[in-house]
C-alpha cells in the first residue's frame, strides 16, 4: 500500500460481517461482563476506593503499547512523589487524566469532535512526546509504521482532507447507531473504525482504547468506568496489529471482532479474579487492623490503601481528612502488623502495601 487508505463509512454492510462466526465469543463475552459488572456491585469495598487504582494500571498498560518506558510501581510511586521531567510517566498521568474527563463529559452530553478533540488534549499535554497539532485534527498525511529499528509503513490512513467527513460520520455512528449488532460488536466496530481514520498526528492508538470502555459506559453496558482491556491487547499486540490491518487489506472483520471478543472474555475472566482476590485481602486485614485499633478512622485509612497502595502520611491524612499524628500512629500500627512495609525515611515516609501490589503486577 503506498497510497492513502479510502476509508468507508459506517454502517458496514450486511456482506462484511457474518455474525454466525463469533457467535460463541460473543456470547461468553455478554456473559462474563455481566459476571464482571455484577462482582463490582458485590464487592466488600466500595468500588471508587479501588477504581482508581485499576484504572492507573490501565493507563499503563495501554501506555506500554506505544512504547513507554514504566512500570506499575512507579506510576503508583508518582503519585505520592510526582517526577515531572520522566515523559514516560507522565504519558500515563496524563492517560488517566484524560480518561477521567471523558468519563465525566459522558454524564453530561454526546460523543462529539470537542470531546475527542478534548480528549487529546489532555493526553498530549506538558512534557510528552508533542505531535505537530495538540487537540486539533491533522491536516496533513500520517503513516502507521513498524515499531522498531525499520519503522517500515505498514498503512497509510485517509488523507487528511477526507478526516472532518469521517469523523463525522463516526460520531453519528456511535450516538445513534442504524444497524442491528450487539453493543460489544459495535465497540469492536468503532475501535477499528477510530484506528483506521487516526484523526490525530499522534496518540490515535491511546484514544482509540480509550473508546472502548467510554462506549460501554455511556451505552450502559457497564455502570462504572471499569472496563479495562489495553493490557489484553498489550499481550496479544502483534496478533492486535494485524488484524486491525487484515481489515483494511483483506475487509476481514469477522476475524478481527471474534479477537476482540474472546479478549473482551479473557479481560473480564482476569479482572473478576483480582477483585475476588481483592475481597479476600481487604476483609482478612480489616480485621486485623480493627482489632489493633477500634476506631472508624482505621477502617477509612484501610479503604484508602487500596486507592494508594504506595502512599505518604501526607496523602492518607488529605484523603481521609483524620489530622496527620493520628495517620502516623495508625499507619505505624499496620506497619507493626506487617500488613504494611516502609522505607523507613526520617522524613517523607513512604508505606508500601505489597500483598495489595502482588495482586495489580498479575
Amino acid at each position: 500500500m503506498n497510497t492513502a487508505y479510502n476509508a468507508s463509512f459506517l454502517p458496514l454492510d450486511d456482506v462484511s460481517i457474518d455474525q454466525s462466526y463469533f457467535f460463541e465469543e460473543l456470547i461468553d463475552a455478554t456473559t462474563k461482563l455481566e459476571v464482571y459488572k455484577e462482582k463490582i456491585k458485590d464487592s466488600k469495598l466500595d468500588s471508587s476506593w479501588f477504581m482508581p487504582t485499576l484504572q492507573q494500571k490501565e493507563a499503563l498498560a495501554s501506555s506500554l503499547l506505544e512504547g513507554t518506558q514504566a512500570t506499575l510501581d512507579g506510576v503508583l510511586i508518582n503519585q505520592v512523589a510526582p517526577n515531572e521531567k520522566d515523559k514516560d510517566l507522565n504519558e500515563v498521568v496524563n492517560y488517566h487524566l484524560a480518561t477521567v474527563m471523558g468519563y465525566d463529559a459522558l454524564t453530561k452530553r454526546d460523543f462529539s469532535n470537542e470531546f475527542f478533540c478534548d480528549i487529546h488534549r489532555t493526553l498530549m499535554h506538558g512534557n510528552v512526546r508533542k505531535p505537530a497539532l495538540i487537540g486539533e485534527y491533522r491536516k496533513e498525511q500520517n503513516y502507521i509504521g513498524k515499531n522498531d529499528k525499520s519503522h517500515a509503513i505498514t498503512f497509510i490512513p485517509p488523507a487528511h482532507e477526507n478526516v472532518p467527513a469521517l469523523m463525522d460520520n463516526l460520531i453519528a455512528y456511535i450516538n445513534k447507531p442504524d444497524d442491528k449488532y450487539r453493543p460489544l460488536v459495535r465497540t469492536a466496530i468503532i475501535h477499528a473504525q477510530f484506528e483506521t481514520i487516526h484523526p490525530f498526528m499522534d496518540g490515535n492508538g491511546r484514544v482509540g482504547r480509550m473508546l472502548i470502555p467510554m462506549y460501554l459506559f455511556a451505552k450502559k453496558q457497564i455502570d462504572l468506568p471499569c472496563f479495562f482491556i489495553s493490557e489484553a491487547l498489550e499481550r496479544d499486540k502483534m496478533r492486535y496489529y494485524t488484524l486491525l490491518n487484515n481489515i483494511r487489506t483483506e475487509g476481514d472483520w469477522n476475524e478481527w471482532i471474534k479477537f476482540f471478543l474472546a479478549t473482551v472474555t479473557k479481560q473480564c475472566e482476569k479482572y473478576i479474579q483480582i477483585i475476588t482476590e481483592i475481597n479476600k485481602l481487604y476483609s482478612k486485614h480489616l480485621s486485623i487492623a480493627c482489632e489493633m485499633a477500634r476506631s472508624s478512622n482505621m477502617i477509612d485509612i484501610i479503604n484508602a490503601l487500596y486507592q494508594y497502595p504506595v502512599t505518604n502520611t501526607k496523602q492518607i491524612a488529605a484523603k481521609t481528612k483524620i489530622p496527620m499524628t493520628s495517620v502516623n500512629r495508625y499507619l505505624g500500627l499496620l506497619v507493626d502488623s506487617k500488613i504494611l512495609y516502609t522505607d523507613n525515611k526520617s522524613r517523607n515516609r513512604n508505606y508500601f502495601y505489597y500483598d495489595l501490589l502482588e495482586i495489580l503486577r498479575t
